[in-house]
Protein backbone atom coordinates (compact mmCIF):
# COMPACT_ATOMS: atom_id res chain seq x y z
CA UNK A 1 0.00 0.00 0.00
CA UNK A 2 2.71 2.63 1.15
CA UNK A 3 4.73 1.55 -2.66
CA UNK A 4 1.17 2.14 -4.26
CA UNK A 5 0.91 5.81 -2.54
CA UNK A 6 4.04 6.54 -3.23
CA UNK A 7 3.85 6.17 -6.93
CA UNK A 8 0.51 8.60 -6.47
CA UNK A 9 2.01 11.13 -4.49
CA UNK A 10 1.98 14.67 -6.24
CA UNK A 11 5.77 15.73 -5.13
CA UNK A 12 4.49 19.21 -5.94
CA UNK A 13 2.25 19.30 -3.23
CA UNK A 14 3.69 19.67 0.16
CA UNK A 15 0.97 18.19 2.28
CA UNK A 16 0.90 15.16 0.03
CA UNK A 17 4.65 14.83 0.81
CA UNK A 18 4.49 15.16 4.46
CA UNK A 19 0.70 12.96 5.16
CA UNK A 20 3.42 10.22 2.86
CA UNK A 21 5.82 11.00 5.27
CA UNK A 22 3.93 10.77 8.64
CA UNK A 23 2.09 7.89 7.39
CA UNK A 24 5.72 6.13 6.72
CA UNK A 25 6.88 7.11 9.90
CA UNK A 26 3.61 5.93 12.03
CA UNK A 27 4.17 2.27 10.21
CA UNK A 28 7.55 1.85 11.03
CA UNK A 29 6.47 3.39 14.76
CA UNK A 30 3.91 0.64 14.89
CA UNK A 31 6.51 -2.04 13.40
CA UNK A 32 8.69 -1.21 15.71
CA UNK A 33 6.24 -1.13 18.98
CA UNK A 34 4.96 -4.72 17.72
CA UNK A 35 8.59 -6.10 17.78
CA UNK A 36 9.57 -4.98 21.11
CA UNK A 37 6.39 -6.19 22.22
CA UNK A 38 7.36 -9.74 20.77
CA UNK A 39 10.60 -9.85 22.29
CA UNK A 40 9.04 -8.86 25.96
CA UNK A 41 6.47 -11.52 25.36
CA UNK A 42 9.48 -14.30 24.51
CA UNK A 43 11.39 -13.38 27.42
CA UNK A 44 7.98 -13.99 29.63
CA UNK A 45 7.61 -17.05 28.43
CA UNK A 46 10.79 -18.38 28.57
CA UNK A 47 12.56 -17.14 31.73
CA UNK A 48 10.64 -17.81 34.00
CA UNK A 49 10.52 -21.58 33.50
CA UNK A 50 13.16 -23.75 36.03
CA UNK A 51 14.41 -24.83 32.67
CA UNK A 52 16.32 -21.42 32.37
CA UNK A 53 18.28 -22.13 35.76
CA UNK A 54 18.82 -25.82 34.47
CA UNK A 55 22.63 -26.47 34.58
CA UNK A 56 22.17 -29.73 32.43
CA UNK A 57 21.39 -27.73 29.51
CA UNK A 58 24.69 -27.09 27.12
CA UNK A 59 23.03 -26.72 23.46
CA UNK A 60 19.62 -26.12 22.19
CA UNK A 61 18.64 -29.27 21.39
CA UNK A 62 18.89 -30.20 25.27
CA UNK A 63 16.80 -27.09 25.83
CA UNK A 64 13.90 -28.23 22.99
CA UNK A 65 14.49 -31.83 24.62
CA UNK A 66 12.95 -30.19 27.97
CA UNK A 67 10.70 -28.08 26.48
CA UNK A 68 8.93 -31.34 24.72
CA UNK A 69 8.93 -33.18 27.80
CA UNK A 70 7.58 -30.87 29.87
CA UNK A 71 4.86 -30.17 27.50
CA UNK A 72 4.20 -33.66 27.26
CA UNK A 73 4.02 -34.09 31.28
CA UNK A 74 1.10 -30.62 30.90
CA UNK A 75 -0.67 -32.39 28.74
CA UNK A 76 -1.18 -35.58 30.82
CA UNK A 77 -1.75 -33.69 33.81
CA UNK A 78 -4.55 -31.89 32.05
CA UNK A 79 -6.16 -34.60 30.78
Amino acid sequence: MLLFLLFMVDRDNSLHKLGYIILLLSYTGVLIIRILYAKEDWHREFNTSDLAQDSKIDKMGDYQEKLSNKNDLDKESGK
